[in-house]
């Protein structure tokens, strides 16, 4: 592959050259190009294509015809110039494209520097009854652009189902143009959808859960006592700082844990009393050196001392965790290497050191994990230890691994749900275990086993919150799932299932918006499903539902700008929605109407 050139400043990350009888799909390739969300830990390093960007966009996507001369429009020339890459949907209709054939060819003479990336929407390369490359890419150019005889080989991603499938191509021209291995991409990319959607619900299970532990909790000290009110409000102030920290497993039992030694060691350390004083208003940073300060003492008082500094130390991570998840993974580092054989500690080892990117760390910390755990006692962290190797070994690109891993994530999963019928978050583990195993077989481009898998999350999700319908989260797991149900009835063309599956997910995200109007969150997932709903119509050549549905996205996505016209990820989802707005408008025939979306 060759690297992109990074001495020019492009306008453009790429441009997407398609056969406007590919239009819908183009529509839908260059959405999802131009939303793909780059993980921060990613962004600024150096690759083979040059610094990480924070985002792809822009993509041109051409809408122009040839001009009355047979040439291409000069804004069309002036944008592949532009360009940094060349992405080319292929089909039939592009092999029979004029037009395409010209783009690529002029193209590939003027910048042979710069990449193009195949992504086949239909066809089969080398088969002239269904030919999907045009002659520019299958063939070599001469020296003064001619396209010649000698032909090429060409690696190219497919969208399709007996392909890549959908996510995995997009993943595969994602890395190309950013340098990356394409499973590395399509991991992390998958993990942030994750973790945005359960970010709230998450902080609300930590401080739940809190109550739940604490409700029989209470310890007297010399100096204080800490009732559970106030650790509840101490949660409270931390996840006001950033929740983030809170979606990380474990991280309730590690945070009570530590804010309890705290207020224990109050009595005898000064420096936790001060501590402590400082996590009652709301410092945790500042807090930080002080219970830094204790834990160093203890490893200098030699290695009888041991697991005393490792717990030092793991009280120190976890609440550094809620500033600073950086900082935390070393200090959770520094504790496993002081007592490798707690398990706890090691786990949230493994958990941060994987969140980094350091996989051959995480891997070993899970290793450990494993080889610790007893059957009956460690189950919880077996469960998170396996889908921990489930997860790098995706990431690695070794599928048929991460499938085996999750297999044995579910046998345990079910095992503690079936031991513990009224814990919920037993219940609810079972449902996620069952989403990654339909996201590695949609990985592998199978399907209906995905299908299988996104079908028993839902069926336990609809369960667990039929029996709590109280439960904003556990409802809002059912419009996740069905999402996730919806996307790949699509990709198997079930459009009717798709559409009814997003509406489903659709009616449940607005009763819940309805029913906490200030949930920013939710709000903006209910843009994101009307928008759902809205891409199937069009598909379905429903013009004028799909244009109601996008419209309707549309003033959700206004309101929310309002309270918080700064934010980024809105103003692009506005964006979005206007466009969606302007192709339905276009297909109509109404071009003012799209000219002014």
């Amino acid at each position: 592959m060759k690297p992109l050139a990074q001495t020019v400043p492009f306008k453009y990350r790429a441009f997407l050259s398609y056969s406007h009888a590919d239009s819908a799909i183009a529509r839908r390739v260059h959405e999802r190009l131009e939303r793909f969300r780059i993980d921060k830990d990613l962004v600024g390093r150096e690759t083979p294509a040059g610094p990480i960007p924070e985002t792809l966009r822009p993509i041109f996507r051409d809408r122009h015809e040839f001009n009355a001369g047979g040439s291409l429009a000069e804004q069309t020339v002036a944008a592949l110039d532009s360009a940094a890459a060349l992405v080319v949907l292929a089909s039939p209709n592009t092999a029979r494209s004029t037009y395409v054939n010209e783009e690529l060819r002029l193209f590939k003479s003027r910048h042979p520097d710069r990449p193009v990336i195949p992504l086949i929407a239909d066809g089969e390369p080398g088969n002239p009854g269904c030919e999907c490359f045009p002659p520019a890419l299958r063939f070599a150019l001469a020296g003064d652009g001619a396209i010649t005889d000698r032909p090429v080989d060409v690696l190219a991603a497919d969208l399709r189902e007996k392909g890549d499938g959908f996510e995995l191509a997009i993943a595969k021209v994602v890395a190309r143009l950013l340098g990356l291995a394409p499973d590395d991409v399509y991991r992390r990319a998958e993990r942030e959808r994750r973790r945005q959607r359960r970010l709230q619900a998450a902080v609300a299970a930590v401080i739940v859960a809190l109550a739940a532990a604490g409700s029989g909790f209470y310890w007297q000290s010399r100096q204080k006592a800490q009732t559970l009110a106030e650790i509840t409000a101490l949660v409270d102030k931390y996840s006001l700082v950033t929740p983030a920290a809170a979606d990380t497993p474990g991280s309730r039992q590690s945070l009570t844990l530590a804010i309890k030694n705290i207020a224990e060691g109050a009595a005898t350390d000064p420096r936790y009393a001060q501590a402590l004083d400082l996590l009652k208003a709301g410092q945790p940073a500042q807090a930080e050196p002080l219970l830094q300060a204790v834990a160093e003492d203890k490893v200098k008082l030699g290695q009888k001392q041991g697991q005393d500094a490792a717990a030092a130390y793991r009280n120190l991570a976890s609440i550094t965790a809620v500033t600073d998840p950086a900082k935390a993974r070393g200090y959770y580092a520094e504790a496993a290497r002081l007592d490798p054989t707690n398990v706890q500690g090691m786990l949230q080892n493994g958990i941060y050191q994987e969140q980094a990117g350091q996989l051959d760390a995480a891997q070993a910390a899970y290793t450990s994990v494993l080889a610790a755990t007893a059957t009956g006692n460690d189950d919880e962290a077996a469960l998170w230890a396996k889908l921990g190797m489930g997860d790098i070994a995706q990431r690695r690109g070794h599928l048929a691994d991460a499938l085996s891993a999750y297999q044995d994530a579910a046998t345990i999963a079910a095992g503690l749900a079936k031991a513990d019928p009224n814990n919920v978050q037993s219940q609810r583990d079972v449902t996620f275990v069952d989403e990654r195993l339909g996201n590695v077989q949609v990985a592998q481009g199978n399907l209906t086993a995905a299908l299988a898998s996104y079908r028993a999350s839902l069926a336990a999700a609809d369960t667990l919150a039929r029996a709590n319908p109280s439960n904003a989260k556990l409802q809002h797991d059912v419009a996740f799932f069905e999402q996730k149900l919806g996307n790949v009835q699509e990709s198997q063309g079930d459009r009717a299932g798709a559409l009814s599956t997003f509406q489903a997910a659709l009616a449940i995200i607005d009763g819940l918006a309805k029913s906490d109007p200030s949930n920013m969150l939710w709000q903006s997932d209910l843009a994101a499903a009307t928008g759902n709903v809205g891409y199937v119509q069009l598909l379905q050549n429903d013009l004028p539902a799909a244009l109601t549905s996008y419209r309707a996205g549309l003033a959700i996505m206004a309101a929310l700008i309002t309270t918080d016209a700064g934010n980024d990820l809105w103003q692009r989802q506005l964006s979005v929605t206007y466009n969606n707005i302007g192709n339905v408008q276009m297909a109509q025939g109404d071009q003012a109407g799209a000219l002014a979306s």
